[in-house]
C-alpha cells in the first residue's frame, strides 16, 4: 500500500519548486512489532520515524522498512 501511495503521488507530477525532486513527493517509514506487553507503543513510532528519515536521506520519494 505504501508503494502504491508513493507512485500515485509521483504520477500526479505536481510542481514543487523547493523540492530537490522538483515535484511533490512522499516518503514513508514503516515499522512493525509484536505486542508482547513489554514494549511501549512509542518504540513502534520511533522505529517508523527512523525509517522515514532513512527514506528521506536516501533520496526521498520512497518507502523504507524497519
Amino acid at each position: 500500500m505504501a508503494e502504491k501511495l508513493v507512485r500515485a503521488v509521483e504520477a500526479l507530477a505536481l510542481p514543487h519548486e523547493r523540492s530537490p525532486l522538483g515535484h511533490v513527493s512522499i516518503s514513508v517509514g514503516i515499522a512493525s512489532m509484536r505486542n508482547d506487553g513489554n514494549s511501549p507503543a512509542q518504540t513502534l513510532v520511533q522505529r517508523a520515524d527512523a525509517a522515514l528519515y532513512r527514506a528521506k536521506a536516501q533520496g526521498r520519494n520512497r518507502v523504507e522498512w524497519d
